[in-house]
């Protein structure tokens, strides 16, 4: 199966529609990725059926449960080659989203992919998630972070939490052992401020993997020593 047709189906059978003209640009972002994936070392997916699915379908789910109001700022932190907020910018294009990415070679390659195809309200950063979160005009300053495939909970709490408004909320996309981290990560994420809210589990399409997504509230301000300085939170997790 090719990649269009993955895509089409996977966000038909989830109930996720697509504005016109939009499936062009997923296309084109996915050439893109498909030529310099392997030289960048940006996913082991190569198949198109499965890239489709299990990188831009699974980004795009989100849109099933949420609907985001034009003007809203996303954080997508540790983006890799994009997802999931490059296709949420795509798909949602009132939203300003901004792709933080600490490997250089993959945020040049986010950019590569923002000027191809004309994403005027999507910035990439290339930086760490433990600088930035301190930075006044990046601390608590978003309505909206992501995560996909960074870190156990309990450790991206610490790189996501900072960055959320009070009232905001941070969104983990979690594989099978998501229960398992949520778990885990409920003390943490009382430390830094939020409360996990809600989840929602679903299927890929095509694979039936199991996936689900975590949804954390900002219920008051990270304490000023959050985030701690880089490699902390991993060597030592809350």
């Amino acid at each position: 199966m090719g990649f269009e047709e993955a895509l089409r189906g996977g966000l038909k059978e989830l109930g996720v529609a697509l504005e016109p003209g939009t499936e062009r640009l997923f296309i084109l972002y996915y050439k893109i990725l498909a030529k310099e994936a392997a030289v960048l070392n940006l996913t082991g997916i190569t198949a198109p059926m499965e890239v489709a699915t299990k990188h831009f379908v699974d980004s795009l789910v989100l849109l099933k449960w949420v609907s985001f109001t034009p003007g809203e700022c996303v954080l997508d932190v540790g983006s890799g080659a994009g997802f999931p907020g490059m296709p949420l910018g795509i798909a949602a294009r009132g939203l300003r989203v901004v792709l933080l990415e600490a490997v250089k070679k993959k945020a040049e390659f986010q950019r590569k992919v923002v000027e191809s195809l004309g994403l005027k309200n999507i910035e990439v950063v290339w930086g760490r998630a433990e600088e930035y979160g301190r930075l006044d005009n990046y601390r608590e300053r978003f309505d909206w972070v992501t995560a996909r495939a960074v870190a156990p909970l309990r450790e991206l709490a610490e790189y996501m939490l900072p960055f959320v408004r009070v009232g905001g909320r941070c969104i983990a996309f979690k594989g099978p052992k998501g229960r398992e981290e949520m778990a885990e990560a409920v003390s943490s994420v009382g430390v830094l401020g939020g409360r996990i809210e809600a989840v929602r589990e679903y299927r890929l399409p095509l694979t039936g993997d199991g996936r689900l997504l975590i949804f954390v509230m900002k219920e008051r301000r990270t304490p000023a020593g959050y985030p701690r300085r880089p490699g902390i939170p991993r060597k030592r997790p809350l």
